[in-house]
């Protein structure tokens, strides 16, 4: 666990810029190559996120670009491949059926790699282990799933987390975004709000106090997805995600 928190922490330092193009209203289009088939010579390659799972995918409050772990590896691999990148804005619950139609290339999202999701999309190996933990007001009860029976809980629509709750018989709030989850929680809007370790963690850094977080209740394998029919992506991809696991930059 050490290994990975030390590499999510030397990567979330040096996080790479990324070029922003809108894919629905809350996007911002900048100049950018034609998109083109990305399994066609010179196509540029579409990555669909929420942009909203720090440190792996997020707008950076500062500068308004799409950074993060993810962003990094994707550049490196599209660098080698000789590839454009053009990422594109959406809500979690449409990253996937974009990959499934053959609107975008790849989905980054802290995505846990799942059979259900195999089904329709391809992975790159793991690039890190995670889990989910419950984000909740200091000074409050600490939840477990048990407690979360009995509390009003947020996660984000279609995730993980959101099917976990399910399965526990829990009906939580969801949310599009996770920084709707956090603001309904700061609000008393909700309770808690069961989400990835990473970002559970860095919102009670920023939070100066007012948040805290839960034990660790699950460990997931998080990777990028692919469109299908596309090896030669999937193999860029994870020869950059084993570079950086061996300490390259």
């Amino acid at each position: 666990m050490q290994r990975n928190i030390r590499f999510i922490l030397t990567a979330a330092a040096a996080l790479a810029a990324a070029a922003l193009a809108g894919c629905g209203d809350g996007g911002t289009e900048i100049s950018a190559p034609a998109p083109v088939a990305a399994d066609r010579p010179g196509g540029v390659l579409i990555v669909v996120t929420p942009a909203d799972t720090p440190p792996y995918c997020y707008r950076d409050a500062n500068s308004g670009e799409i950074i993060g772990l993810e962003i990094e590896i994707i550049r490196a691999a599209a660098k080698a491949l000789g590839r454009e990148v053009e990422i594109r804005e959406c809500e979690f619950n449409s990253l996937l059926p974009k990959l499934k139609s053959g609107e975008a290339d790849m989905a980054a999202s802290s995505l846990s790699i799942v059979p259900v999701r195999l089904e329709d999309v391809d992975f790159t190996i793991p690039y890190v282990t995670e889990g989910g933990m419950f984000l909740y007001r200091a000074g409050e009860k600490m939840p477990t799933m048990i407690v979360a029976e009995t509390i009003r809980v947020g996660t984000v629509d279609s995730m993980t987390h959101d099917f976990y709750l399910s399965g526990h018989g829990i009906d939580p709030v969801r949310f599009p975004f996770y920084s709707d989850a956090v603001e309904a929680l700061k609000s008393y809007r909700i309770d808690a709000v069961y989400f990835d370790s990473s970002a559970v963690r860095l919102s009670v850094e920023e939070s100066g106090g007012r948040l805290a977080a839960s034990r660790l209740e699950t460990r997931e394998l998080f990777g990028i997805a692919i469109r299908k029919g596309m090896p030669w992506l999937k193999a860029a991809l994870d020869a950059e995600i084993e570079r950086r696991k061996g300490g390259g930059r």
